[in-house]
């Protein structure tokens, strides 16, 4: 985390704080967040990057209107704008909430995950599939682009092998390879599975999803309640977007066998239960090897950007990301052909 910078010079976010009618008396940053105190409060001030869409905000009132009340809200100015130009900079204003403390360590994944549910359940449309075309069209994009990242990383493996002498990244590369195609052949599996469901299921759903997931952006206030924040990227999409951006956040670390993830897992089951496809779709998604491929085209297309030890380094972490989240695609799959047998059994008796 970055540290606060203490600075008692409010010249630099006075003109921005007075369009909201507020007399700052000193701020603290940490880094994209400044910590402002008031003449009425504690705010927090965040800088956002010209490329997030503006009209964001929009999302969090329709989350209020629709009875949503634990997403951190965003204050209007005076003149009813909910986002600050100044000095070729963006801004919006929030309440000053805390982060997680020590003791609230044990349940901060279970709450976070549940409320991410239930924004799921909150703003979930279901969508008919009028043409079989469609779900078939993107099923075939999505096999082209996993065809064509086994034949780079083959390709890559060839070459190498061909090579008197490999460089350290590519020596380290080959003993992966092996289990990245394993990884990729058993994404392709869930992802075949989840189109022959869909062609039967004749609809699909959306919802409201962050796109950036993170517990850090999970919030406390005085009471102990917890609220999501960081909107910037939201938009419809299949909600399982969410769920992969989550695992590849707390999975990206050391080797590790997560079993909270599995919890968790099913603590946004009891919110908002994925349908059986859906379920497949999350699977291969999480356990395609991404990001080893995007390090053998980074060192094939852009290798004089990093030393071959940072390329090795970048290569090492995406390897075990992909052996966490194959733990966890392995105990997931086992624990749902579980279920399915154990409600088949209650069928027949």
């Amino acid at each position: 985390m970055i540290g606060p910078v203490y600075n008692n010079d409010v010249s630099s976010i006075g003109p921005i704080l007075k369009q909201y009618n507020l007399q700052p008396s000193s701020f603290n940053q940490f880094g994209k967040i400044t910590k402002v105190v008031t003449n009425k409060g504690i705010f927090a001030l965040k800088s956002i990057s010209d490329r997030i869409n503006p009209s964001f905000p929009t999302y969090l009132q329709q989350l209020f209107q629709r009875g949503y009340t634990r997403a951190v809200p965003i204050y209007p100015t005076i003149e009813g704008k909910y986002i600050v130009y100044h000095n070729q900079k963006s801004y919006y204003l929030m309440p000053w909430l805390k982060k997680h403390s020590p003791e609230l360590r044990a349940d901060h994944h279970h709450a976070f995950i549940k409320e991410v549910a239930r924004i799921h359940l909150t703003t979930m449309r279901t969508q008919q599939i009028n043409d079989e075309n469609e779900m078939t069209g993107y099923y075939q994009t999505i096999i082209k682009k996993w065809e064509e990242r086994n034949q780079f990383m083959e390709g890559f493996v060839e070459k190498a092998e061909q090579k008197w002498y490999m460089s350290p990244f590519e020596l380290q590369f080959c003993t992966y390879y092996y289990e990245s195609n394993l990884a990729a052949s058993f994404a392709r599996t869930q992802l075949d599975r989840w189109h022959e469901l869909i062609a039967e299921r004749k609809s699909f759903r959306t919802a409201l999803t962050l796109n950036n997931l993170s517990d850090t952006h999970f919030l406390y206030d005085n009471n102990g309640k917890g609220y999501l924040s960081n909107f910037e990227r939201a938009g419809y999409a299949n909600p399982i977007n969410d769920l992969v951006s989550l695992y590849y956040r707390v999975l990206k670390t050391y080797p590790t066998l997560c079993t909270d993830c599995l919890e968790w897992f099913e603590s946004y089951q009891s919110r908002f239960p994925l349908r059986e496809e859906e379920f497949y779709l999350f699977l291969s998604h999480l356990a395609f090897p991404e990001p080893v491929y995007r390090c053998v085209r980074n060192y094939s297309y852009n290798k004089q950007k990093k030393s071959e030890l940072e390329h090795v380094q970048v290569l090492q972490r995406a390897y075990w990301l992909t052996k966490n989240i194959e733990f966890v695609s392995v105990k997931l799959l086992e624990a749902e052909q579980k279920r399915k047998e154990m409600e088949e059994e209650s069928h027949t008796e």
